[in-house]
């Protein structure tokens, strides 16, 4: 059994001691994720076998401290890859007026950097376990022979990127392995949920914002799996 088919989200985990714990880290790290994603990460973690996590799109590192909190609440030791360009440029799925502006110029403030998310994620507890990358997204997967039980995408969210990240991600899940990310909306510029409807139909969704899908949905859609 793979870890999608083990996947029971009608009561997920969010205790108390989870509130107040994602509370702290919301507080004093910048992002966008909240109680739906550290709900996420808890019951995904108490769930699924899951041991090697890529995350794509670290920012200032919020999920990667969810992801470890889930993982020792679980009783799981994982290993997590982040993945990001750590630059100031526009990202794909900024609006048009403002792909040529700095992040701070597009109204987004301190772009993210490196030392930022490391030194946010050792405050917070995180070692040797995370593993920080600079570099883009599609470059990472296009050269990467690593396999994982988890990968997230939390990159920009149009429908080009998404359904190009799920063609290159797919190959990289380990057997029983599952991709997920958030923002599951055709909101805007955004192409999340058109995009998972493509390339990825038999999805799950979780508190109507973060979607889970199998390797075989994807290899039946986009046949990127031998």
């Amino acid at each position: 059994m793979g870890n999608f088919e083990r996947l029971n989200f009608s009561h997920p985990l969010f205790d108390d001691l989870d509130h107040q714990r994602m509370t702290e880290v919301c507080a004093a790290v910048r992002g966008y994720s909240d109680a739906r994603h550290y709900g996420f990460f808890r019951t995904l973690f108490a769930q699924a076998e899951i041991e090697r996590v890529l995350l794509l799109g670290v920012y200032f590192g919020r999920d990667i401290i969810f992801m470890l909190d889930a993982a020792r609440r679980a009783c799981r030791q994982i290993s997590i890859t982040g993945v990001d360009k750590f630059s100031d440029d526009a990202c794909a799925d900024w609006p048009s007026d403002r792909l040529g502006c700095s992040w701070e110029q597009a109204g987004f403030g301190t772009a993210p950097s490196l030392a930022a998310a490391q030194h946010t994620i050792a405050t917070f507890g995180g070692g040797a376990e995370v593993r920080l990358i600079r570099q883009h997204d599609e470059a990472f997967l296009e050269g990467c022979t690593d396999r994982f039980d988890l990968i997230y995408l939390d990159t920009a969210h149009d429908a080009a990127t998404v359904r190009r990240q799920l063609r290159q991600a797919a190959p990289l899940l380990a057997p029983g392995g599952v991709l997920a990310g958030d923002d599951y909306s055709d909101q805007g510029t955004w192409g999340v949920r058109s995009a998972l409807s493509e390339v990825a139909p038999g999805h799950a969704v979780f508190a109507g914002w973060i979607w889970v899908a199998a390797r075989e949905h994807l290899a039946a859609a986009a046949r990127v799996i031998a």
